[in-house]
């Protein structure tokens, strides 16, 4: 209930293209602040049936991860929607690079401090509420960019979803981003398997990542020689080459550990390096009205995927990782064919009109 909260990012999204982003920090406080004290309420010995506590627990925690959920979406669409298109791939990728040191900091202060769950919730509940106050009363509103339309820009929110560059951006989804959020909820058991730390694997990965956020966001603000469409289709095609080598690392015959390695830092780096591409795509494409709604179904799209990918491609034998990364390579090299096709299709007139 937590994951799902989390990636049920439409919410904070819609929030914010309907409403603007004081009423989303603060709905999304509200949230989060519910489910912190619900969680606190609950934990307590006693207050609580014993039956029906582990479905509050549930409950109250996708009420906390939507709230924080909101909270990423709004700060997110800060930087979309207000800051300079030059700035837009890297601040993104800044964004998420804090996401991932989140995480990495709440195990550093569970493994130092061994927290009680209690005190865990409330140290939260006080970060959850230090931050968002001081969006709302601090920095107040953000001056606009001037981003307000582009071709496709449609009446409604809901009207510009229904275009080619959405249907695009959701088949990068489904088709890149979801086998590599399956790989990298694995990557300790494809280390031991390979007789590689998996640990070890998974630590140097999420370092790869992380670069990946910073590095691609960095350099395509720096050069943007090509549109925000071809770098994502260069970051696909950068997958497929990485689960490629997954495959070949899977022979029964060899024990390739470089190709293990190479392909998880290769996966890895270009997954995180999609994150401020597709916002910068979603600029180029979607009207300031929609960015929110688009880049909210754009990971729901990618946690829907994922619990279907988990269960249809479980990976317990050397046979569960070779059908799985055969499955994955197929699907990122028809997904930059079929961009590279569709590009071709329509540039073709007007190359003949040139001619």
């Amino acid at each position: 209930m937590g994951i799902f909260g989390a990636f049920a990012t439409p919410v904070g999204g819609v929030l914010y293209d309907r409403f603007g982003a004081t009423p989303t920090f603060w709905i999304g406080w509200l949230m989060a602040a519910t489910g912190i004290v619900g969680l606190l309420i609950v934990t307590q010995p006693g207050l609580v049936p014993p039956a029906i506590a582990p479905y509050l627990v549930g409950l109250l925690y996708f009420v906390e991860e939507q709230g924080s959920s909101s909270l990423y979406m709004g700060i997110c669409l800060d930087a979309l929607v207000h800051f300079p298109a030059a700035n837009t791939s890297f601040s993104l990728g800044l964004i998420a690079f804090g996401y991932s040191l989140s995480s990495v900091a709440a195990a550093f202060v569970v493994a130092r401090f061994e927290p009680s769950i209690y005190g865990f919730l409330v140290f939260l509940g006080v970060a959850f509420t230090v931050f968002s106050f001081i969006r709302i009363f601090v920095l107040g509103d953000v001056e606009s960019s001037g981003w307000e339309n582009v071709e496709s820009k449609k009446d409604s929110s809901l009207g510009a979803l229904a275009t080619k560059p959405f249907f695009k951006l959701a088949a990068f989804a489904l088709g890149c981003l979801v086998p590599c959020t399956a790989l990298i909820g694995v990557l300790k058991g494809l280390g031991d398997s390979r007789g590689i730390d998996g640990n070890f694997l998974a630590q140097v990965a999420l370092i790869a990542n992380c670069m990946g956020r910073l590095a691609i966001g960095f350099s395509y603000d720096q050069f943007r020689v090509i549109p925000s469409e071809v770098a994502l289709l260069i970051a696909a095609t950068g997958l497929a080459f990485g689960f490629c080598m997954l495959l070949t690392s899977m022979s029964p015959t060899l024990t390739p550990l470089i190709l293990t390695w190479l392909g998880v830092l290769l996966v890895s780096f270009m997954y995180g390096g999609i994150a401020p591409l597709s916002g910068a795509y979603v600029k180029d494409h979607f009207p300031s009205n929609a960015a929110g709604t688009a880049m909210g179904l754009f990971h729901l799209l990618v946690a829907i995927g994922n619990m279907l990918w988990t269960v249809y491609f479980p990976v317990n034998t050397p046979g569960d990782w070779t059908r799985s990364f055969m499955t994955a390579s197929a699907v990122c090299t028809v997904l930059v064919l079929s961009c590279i096709t569709d590009h071709f299709m329509l540039n073709a007139p007007n190359q003949k009109e040139k001619a």
